[in-house]
């Protein structure tokens, strides 16, 4: 089923694609969030005057270092708005879920992200629970959960969101949030206002929120290195969940697994209280270039140079898959592909594939990846369509724009194992998809 300007869309491009738990289905563009409730006929549209941080509608008050803030600076979404969503839960009180998470704003000076930066509460996410009056007619109930560091307020550095995964079985309901710096958990469900008079106290934001790690890398030398270093951290576009409840990901310069804790307190500490660092395997530091030492996955020349990982996941046979694709343009960026890891973190064993000569991608770039129960992979290209392939195999069918999905331009793909089969969710430049049969 594909919808897009003929269902009530009224903008492109579709940036998401997602269900919750009582199967409503949300699609976002920039501008906008879109409802289809399993009895709908038409989509029902909400922006920034339905409760969205989008901008030009910033919350009214925010916790800072210096207080509550009122008003609150920069709090709302930077253009273009949405840039991904992921479908929640269902509970009392609620008929579904879904997370919306914004575009920031970054002049990248050396205060970006500091108490100091007039922009640190611009961009975030908001927590989005569908509600309906006594004639059914839907509206939204929105909270804002504005990231800053467990163990010191001088530092926002998560601001914009780029990926973000919500776990339905295995921890249910943790909410992984990969933004332009680094990652966090936050549990929705123990959402609270603040009580007394420090909001960031371990009854308060850290009981639901914690916030951050992220491999690291650092400018053509180890992190350890004796003399100054440049830290090397942004764009966690890859994020999964392996069957371990373990968090894969993926970003500009390294990659890992973040092991699971469920207390917010201490998650985000590491090493942790078992003396193990909080992300092992951690690839990207201690890489001494041509393939050589620890590589951040893929092989760039040195460390610290950009990998561009755009997607992560796992496959039924436990290797972790990366795929790689620029994102920015820049004169390092280079599109690395795609690659498995087998026995990660024991025996690491790398295997490369080219998109265009292994997969049947038009175009080297990789847009999205995701893992299908059955061991294949659908495979996102920038302007190729979607491709399900066996890496097994080597069979692939290709999905192009017409039939199936409404563009080519595929910006990112969602699968929802809560329905069975499973159904791909694909959002494109020129609308949205569910397939619930695939080739």
């Amino acid at each position: 089923m594909q919808y897009s300007w003929q269902d009530g869309i009224q903008e492109m491009p579709v940036v998401g694609v997602s269900t919750d738990e009582n199967q409503n289905l949300w699609v976002a563009t920039n501008a906008a969030l879109y409802l289809l409730r399993p009895s709908d006929k038409t989509f029902t549209r909400f922006d920034g005057h339905s409760g969205l941080h989008l901008p030009g509608f910033p919350i009214p008050k925010c916790d800072d270092s210096a207080g509550l803030l009122n008003p609150c600076p920069s709090g709302e979404a930077a253009p273009p708005g949405i840039n991904e969503i992921v479908g929640g839960g269902a509970g009392e009180g609620y008929l579904g879920e879904v997370f919306v998470g914004y575009w920031a704003q970054h002049d990248w000076s050396i205060t970006d992200g500091t108490e100091q930066d007039p922009w640190r509460h611009s961009g975030k996410l908001d927590r989005v629970r569908l509600v309906t009056d006594k004639s059914g007619n839907p509206s939204l109930e929105v909270v804002r959960f504005d990231m800053v560091s467990n163990n010191t307020v001088q530092y926002w550095h998560n601001k914009s969101v780029m990926r973000m995964v919500y776990d339905h079985f295995i921890h249910p309901h943790e909410l992984y949030v990969g933004c332009d710096h680094g990652v966090d958990k936050i549990s929705p469900d123990k959402w609270h206002p603040p009580v007394g008079p420090w909001f960031l106290s371990e009854d308060n934001q850290q009981s639901w929120m914690s916030d951050h790690l992220h491999p690291q890398a650092c400018l053509h030398q180890h992190c350890d290195a004796p003399g100054p270093m440049t830290q090397m951290l942004a764009d966690w576009r890859g994020l999964a969940v392996d069957a371990n409840g373990d968090l894969w990901v993926g970003g500009r310069y390294a990659a890992g697994r973040i092991r699971y804790i469920a207390e917010n307190t201490k998650w985000w500490a590491t090493p942790r209280e078992d003396g193990i660092e909080a992300t092992k395997p951690a690839y990207g530091d201690h890489y001494d270039g041509n393939c050589s030492g620890n590589r951040p996955v893929f092989c760039p020349p040195l460390e610290g140079d950009p990998v561009n990982i755009s997607a992560v996941t796992v496959t039924k046979d436990g290797k972790v898959w990366f795929a790689s694709g620029t994102l920015f343009n820049e004169p390092k960026d280079v599109p690395y592909g795609i690659a498995s890891v087998e026995n990660p973190g024991t025996h690491d064993k790398i295997t490369y594939y080219d998109p265009i000569r292994d997969v049947g991608l038009s175009d080297s770039d990789v847009r999205d990846l995701l893992a299908l129960p059955d061991g294949r992979l659908v495979v996102a290209g920038l302007h190729s369509g979607l491709v399900i392939w066996d890496p097994v195999t080597g069979a692939k069918t290709s999905i192009r724009a017409g039939k199936d999905i409404p563009s080519d331009r595929v910006l990112r793909i969602q699968l929802d194992t809560m329905v069975d089969p499973p159904a791909l969710l694909v959002a494109t430049q020129g609308g949205a998809a569910v397939i619930r049969v695939l080739p």
